[in-house]
């Protein structure tokens, strides 16, 4: 579905990823891990289109989309929730939810995928009137994977999810990317805790200072010595 092949992209001048590639299949759960700085952010930017690629090619359903422009790639089935949500903090939950089927404002079935989102996170079917800056951090998180979803993906990314999440609640946020994939969709996540991202992956990347140290199946990696001395603690 989704093929990165030999990206090379520099965040402030810097080079932050050079010459990485990653594939992903539909269906399937794709983790990019590595610790801070190791470019992973900055390859999901590249792919939403909120960066440029100097160099590479990104292809989506068989088409390049390098180099356009990030409405148009949301348009055509990706979806992207960055590290820091982005919501709208002075709106309700329930405005958030529908900025995000702005691309369907025109159809009767705009909210359609509003089932979807109240099965996967049942609290916000009850935080409807509040505004988006009285939720914890969790709540925040699982809204903004909810605006996302009602863009009607077919790929789904998520940058940091568990990122300023209670302990109590980051499972039940990575529970949610693994019923998120049973629907149907196809997801990619970045993230720094590595063995709760690897325990609910089909495969994985770890990135170090930019470029692809190891790739595989998540469980082959999850059990690699030299990943578990430096990435796990173990």
């Amino acid at each position: 579905m989704l093929s990165v092949h030999e990206i090379t992209t520099a965040y402030q001048g810097l080079v932050a990823i050079s010459a990485v590639s990653i594939e992903v299949a539909k269906g399937e759960i794709v983790c990019v891990a590595g610790a801070n700085g190791a470019g992973k952010s900055t390859l999901l930017k590249s792919i939403a289109g909120a960066e440029r690629p100097r160099s590479g090619t990104i292809s989506f359903d068989g088409a390049r989309i390098d180099g356009k422009p990030q409405h148009m790639i949301t348009a055509g089935g990706i979806a992207f929730v960055p590290e820091n949500r982005r919501l709208f903090p002075r709106l309700s939950v329930r405005d958030n939810l529908r900025l995000g089927s702005y691309l369907y404002r025109s159809e009767a079935n705009r909210d359609e995928p509003l089932d979807l989102v109240f099965k996967l996170f049942p609290r916000l079917s009850e935080r409807l009137e509040q505004r988006a800056e009285t939720l914890s951090g969790g709540e925040q998180q699982m809204l903004a994977i909810g605006r996302a979803l009602m863009t009607r993906p077919r790929l789904l990314m998520l940058d940091e999810p568990s990122q300023g999440i209670m302990p109590k609640l980051v499972d039940e946020i990575f529970q949610a990317v693994k019923r998120i994939r049973d629907t149907g969709l196809t997801v990619l996540i970045v993230e720094q805790r590595m063995a709760e991202c690897l325990e609910i992956a089909d495969r994985a990347y770890i990135l170090q200072t930019g470029r692809v140290l190891m790739k595989g199946p998540a469980a082959e990696i999850s059990t690699n010595p030299d990943v578990r001395k430096a990435y796990l603690g173990l």
